[in-house]
C-alpha cells in the first residue's frame, strides 16, 4: 500500500504516462492542484494490487459510527455522536468475503484545522473496522513553514481523537515540487 501511495506522487509530480490525468489550469495559468487528481491517480496505481490479492475498493464509503461535525450550522469540534449522522470515507479497500482492509481520506493544499479533524475523527474511531488506515495529503509545495504548519494540526487531531485507542493512522504527505521533503508518519 505504501509503495502504491509513493507511486502515485512520484507520477504527480512527473507527469508520467504511466496516467492519464491532467491538471486543469485555472484563467490564469495557474495549475489547479486538488483532492480529486490525487484520489484518481492513486485508484489507477491501487489497480494492480486489487488484482494481485483479489480485492476491491469503494469511493465515498459510508462510516459504520455516527458523527456530529456541526451544531447549529457551525463549525463544532467533531466528536462521535450516537445521534449524528454517518459521515463517509473518501475511499475503502475491501477482500472479497466484505472485510474492510484500509480506509483512506485525500487532502489537497493545507486544509483548515476542522476539515483535518473531521477525518482523524472518523480514522481513530475504534467503530470504524479496518486493518489500516492512511492520510494521504498533496501539496504544491513543502516548505519549512508548510511542514511545521501541517505537522502542528496533525499533532492536534492525534492528541484529540487517538485518546486511549492502539489505532494507528499512517499519515502521507509529498509535494508536486522535485526534491521537496515528504512526511511519512504513524499516529
Amino acid at each position: 500500500m505504501i509503495d502504491v501511495v509513493n507511486d502515485t506522487f512520484n507520477i504527480l509530480r512527473s507527469n508520467s504516462s504511466r496516467s492519464r490525468i491532467l491538471f486543469p489550469a485555472y484563467r490564469d495559468n495557474e495549475r489547479r492542484v486538488s483532492e480529486q487528481e490525487l484520489r484518481f491517480v492513486f485508484v489507477e496505481q491501487l489497480q494492480k494490487l486489487l488484482e494481485k490479492y483479489d480485492l476491491f475498493y469503494s469511493v465515498e464509503t459510508p462510516t459504520h459510527g455516527k458523527y456530529k461535525f456541526t451544531e447549529n450550522r457551525k463549525n463544532i469540534d467533531p466528536r462521535v455522536d450516537k445521534n449524528g449522522q454517518s459521515a463517509n470515507f473518501d475511499l475503502t479497500i475491501v477482500d472479497k468475503n466484505g472485510n474492510t482492509i484500509a480506509i483512506i481520506e485525500f487532502k489537497a493544499k493545507m486544509a483548515t484545522q476542522h476539515e483535518y479533524d473531521k477525518d482523524f475523527c472518523k480514522l481513530f474511531n475504534p467503530k470504524e473496522s479496518s486493518s489500516y488506515r492512511l492520510f494521504i495529503n498533496l501539496f504544491e509545495k513543502i516548505e519549512t513553514e508548510t511542514k511545521s504548519k501541517f505537522l502542528e494540526k496533525i499533532e492536534r487531531c492525534k492528541s484529540h481523537y487517538k485518546n486511549s485507542s492502539n489505532i494507528d493512522v499512517i499519515v502521507m504527505a509529498q509535494s508536486l515540487r522535485e526534491g521537496d521533503s515528504f512526511i511519512n508518519e504513524i499516529y
